[in-house]
């Protein structure tokens, strides 16, 4: 420990230094907090400079001056934006290399990524579990090609799926459902779907008749 000179309390080697240059008794305080306060603002305008960047935006504010874009340059700038469109041709070869990534990597399919890894939602263990009490075996997210199926009854090649509302609101997944419902079709199955929503508003009797029709289906 150490004793200020100029208030004489007792400080830690480390805060000695500090202490006693800031010591409100230190005659030279003042003068020391205004190099201080300087110095932290010549910093914090050196950051701001460097995060920043100097282009003609920057220079225009650090003169005061504003400045105003010509109707040319602002074309320029809003065509560049928009960035190139593929041709119909680019679009047809992109998605044909990806179809086959996907195929032959099916562990990288965005359903499986962003939906199954998740877990089971309720409905799909609501129907599960019907599944399981009448004994009746399936397949869970069977894969085949690039479509994951929620329960797949493969004798029968039949698919069951149960489905939220984003299949009737969301264009991109109702768009691909009807690629997924041709290419399962042209494979011989037959696909059942249930509107979870829909079948949330019906009567105990109506979902006991619900069930009993895709029990009669599946087995």
């Amino acid at each position: 420990m150490k004793k200020c000179k100029f208030c004489l309390k007792d400080y830690s080697d480390n805060g000695i230094k500090y202490h006693e240059r800031y010591c409100s008794k230190n005659p030279n305080k003042k003068s020391l907090l205004e190099e201080r306060k300087l110095s932290e603002k010549w910093l914090n305008s050196m950051h701001k400079r460097k995060n920043k960047g100097s282009n003609q935006w920057t220079k225009a504010k650090e003169m005061g001056t504003s400045y105003i874009l010509s109707e040319e340059t602002r074309e320029k700038l809003r065509k560049k934006a928009l960035g190139r469109k593929h041709s119909e041709e680019t679009k047809k070869k992109i998605s044909k290399s990806r179809i086959k990534f996907l195929q032959e990597n099916p562990d990288m399919v965005p359903y499986k990524l962003n939906h199954y890894s998740k877990g089971r939602s309720y409905p799909e263990e609501y129907f599960k579990g019907i599944f399981d009490s009448h004994e009746i075996e399936y397949e869970e997210q069977y894969q085949i090609s690039v479509y994951q199926l929620d329960f797949a009854f493969l004798e029968k090649k039949i698919d069951f799926e149960v489905d939220g509302e984003q299949h009737y609101l969301d264009e991109r997944i109702i768009k691909s459902d009807k690629r997924r419902n041709k290419f399962l079709i042209d494979n011989g199955w037959t696909i059942i779907r249930i509107k979870w929503s829909e079948y949330q508003s019906k009567t105990k009797k109506e979902k006991s008749k619900i069930i009993s029709s895709i029990l009669k289906q599946i087995t």
